[in-house]
Parts: structure tokens; sequence; C-alpha cells
């Protein structure tokens, strides 16, 4: 089963039902959608997910992202070669928002710095569980820290997803944030 964790706060809630239809029109087979309402941010609500879902497989998303046909599989095909995806991320205009480490298109089996919209295998959860308490760098982490224990990231393209980028509610925390990720990271 895929364990699929949203979090979301209040104010969003038109953005959040672009998200789950969307994930309800690309996902088949054994999954769950789970939505954690009004946590302080981010990664504590994914940190509460992780330890609440059943699934084997964990995909991490946000309210204001939607699935691409083709995701599950390009992203479970990935997991079975040992490595975690790597997005090719769009914005609503059909834009290109990311693909590997910057806005530029890069080829499948490009390493990256980050897994953005993660999904993982729950064994993987050792490596990185819990994140820091922080709104941003989640993604970050999971992957600095799966990098360290031997799993790498590749730009998988199919593995493909919008991202709205709502501001409604965004916390303007991203300077704090990458600062206590390098101070975690020891870095």
């Amino acid at each position: 089963m895929i364990s699929i964790i949203c979090p979301t706060i209040a104010g969003r809630e038109h953005w959040l039902e672009r998200c789950e239809q969307s994930y309800l029109d690309t996902t088949s087979g054994d999954y769950e959608f789970v939505v954690l309402r009004n946590y302080p941010n981010c990664n504590t609500a994914w940190n509460v997910g992780i330890q609440t879902v059943e699934g084997d497989v964990i995909h991490l998303t946000a309210d204001d992202i939607e699935a691409h046909p083709g995701w599950q599989e390009a992203g479970l095909a990935a997991l079975a070669e040992e490595f975690l995806p790597c997005p090719r991320i769009l914005n609503p205009d059909g834009t290109l928002q990311s693909c590997g480490d910057d806005v530029l298109e890069t080829p499948d089996g490009t390493p990256s710095q980050v897994a953005r919209i993660p999904l993982f295998k729950r064994d993987w959860v050792e490596h990185f569980h819990p994140f820091p308490e922080m709104q941003y760098m989640g993604d970050y982490w999971l992957t600095a820290k799966c990098d360290e224990a031997g799993i790498p990231t590749l730009v998988i393209r199919d593995y493909l997803f919008t991202h709205g980028y709502a501001m409604e509610g965004r916390l303007n925390t991203l300077a704090e944030d990458i600062t206590k990720y390098h101070r975690e990271l020891g870095r």
C-alpha cells in the first residue's frame, strides 16, 4: 500500500480538493490519502503522518500539489531500483518549476540534491525521521540523510507534478529554515 500524506491548513480547502482529486485520478491499487490539518508546519505534520500511516511506501505531498498520470508507476520503478525519485515539477501555466536541482530540463538519471515531493520505502524512514521542526527543507533533509545511508536521488521525469505554490497561510520562514537545516546536518 502507498500512504500519501498531505498537510493542509484552514483557508486552503480549494487547493486540497484539487490535490486530492488529482491523486484519486492518477493513483491505482491499494493506497490511502491522509490529510493532516492545521499543524504548525509541514515537517511536523509529516512526522505525525509517518508514525500513523500503514503503507509500505510513503509519499509526502502538500495541498497545492497536483499529481500527473504515471507518477505512481515512475516512482515505484525508482524505488525498485533502490533510489529516491526526483520529480519534474511544473507551474500551473505548464512552464517548468524544477527538474533536479534547478529550473533546467534535466534528463532521467541525473543525480539531484533534493527529492522534492518525496516517495520512499517505509524501511528507509529510520535514516531521516524525525524531520527537524521547521516549515521548509524537509525534502532536502530526507534527501541528505538518505544519501548518507547510500540511497541516491535521481531525476525521473515521469514522476511528474504541478505545484500551485499557494500563498494562503504560507509561512515566511525559509531563511531561518535553511540556517537550521545546515546546523542540524552539521554543515
